[in-house]
């Protein structure tokens, strides 16, 4: 009896021990849940591809960009309801424009930046006028997110 006890006291330690450690490393699906209250939908079965940001700051403040492929488009579909439009944000008058301007920032090759002829699109601002962009390619099934914290 004492060592199933303590067998199960090591069990609950390790599960202790996992949880604080993926609290550490949070994904990046939790960063946007926790940042813009928006889940990405995990039955797309999405993979990171790129990822790039203007690095650490004492504010959070910054450009972050990552791109994901997806196995089922019908989710993407669902999360939005996209724009094949050019529409204004905060600081620019196009979110093609505003996409661009931030990618410059953090120094984005081209190879690694989406077709905005083929994308659809659909943003997000917050209070502070930090800005989400989602970029959405589905010939390439591509997912473009960016976003820019002030």
């Amino acid at each position: 009896m004492k060592k199933k006890a303590v067998i199960a006291v090591a069990v609950l330690i390790m599960l202790f021990v996992v949880i604080g450690i993926l609290r550490l490393f949070p994904s990046y699906s939790f960063t946007i849940k926790s940042n813009w209250d928006i889940s990405l939908p995990i039955k797309a079965v999405l993979t990171e591809i790129y990822e790039k940001d203007s690095g650490a700051s004492f504010h959070g403040d910054g450009v972050r960009y990552h791109i994901f492929s997806y196995k089922y488009e019908d989710y993407i579909d669902l999360m939005f309801a996209w724009t094949p439009n050019e529409h204004k944000t905060n600081f620019y008058p196009t979110t093609r424009e505003a996409a661009q301007a931030w990618l410059d920032e953090i120094d984005v090759p081209a190879e690694e930046r989406p077709d905005y002829e083929k994308c659809c699109s659909w943003s997000k601002s917050q209070d502070d006028n930090s800005e989400i962009i989602f970029l959405w390619d589905n010939e390439l099934n591509r997912l473009y997110i960016i976003e820019n914290f002030i």
